[in-house]
């Protein structure tokens, strides 16, 4: 596992496993039950990931669960976490004063085709690189996380800045407008981590 640090926010980022089966024994009962709920091979590996990152983070009695907005808490840690998978790793923040939203994504030519689904015009005409718009989707899933505001547009209600030197961006909520600062951690051609915080 590796341990990034972005002021006082952690960040730790591992290797989703290939493999499940002789790591379902590690979890707690609850853990295996969910995990055997679940059709997909892929969301059970990023359960059980999930799950036991949390414990080799934390304490071996942290478990992992959901607020009223579905975002992740540990029982019995003060504090604010949250995840993100890509196909192939699994990242996990953590800032023991401030909400925190973070995510993780690797390239897929499917962002070009859907990419005026998540933003607007006059982003599409800023973020025009394959680089730039995978920035543009980690940017976006980052806010929405950190905001807290189910049912908002990802097109237009998580605004971009208009220029590509600025890390400040505004969502639009029911509660008003929201201002909140990112940060891409880690950005390659292939793959982006991007962390959102409050001003």
């Amino acid at each position: 596992m590796r341990i990034l640090k972005f002021h006082d926010t952690h960040i730790y980022v591992k290797e989703l496993p290939s493999d499940i089966t002789p790591l379902l024994h590690l979890c707690d009962t609850e853990t295996q039950k969910k995990v055997k709920n679940v059709s997909s091979p892929r969301r059970q590996r990023e359960i059980i990931a999930s799950h036991l990152m949390i414990k080799e983070i934390f304490n071996d009695k942290a478990t992992i669960n959901h607020d009223e907005y579905g975002a992740p808490i540990i029982i019995g840690i003060d504090g604010y976490i949250s995840t993100s998978h890509s196909a192939t790793e699994i990242v996990i923040a953590f800032n023991p004063n401030h909400r925190i939203g973070i995510d993780i994504e690797n390239w897929r030519e499917q962002l070009i085709k859907v990419r005026s689904r998540f933003l607007s015009q006059k982003e599409i005409e800023i973020y025009t690189s394959p680089q730039l718009l995978l920035q543009a989707w980690t940017i976006k899933e980052a806010l929405y996380k950190v905001a807290q505001a189910p049912g908002i547009s990802f097109d237009s209600d998580i605004l971009l800045p208009n220029s590509l030197n600025s890390n400040i961006s505004k969502v639009n909520t029911t509660k008003g407008i929201c201002t909140f600062s990112f940060h891409i951690i880690e950005s390659s051609p292939s793959r982006c981590i991007t962390l959102a915080q409050p001003l």
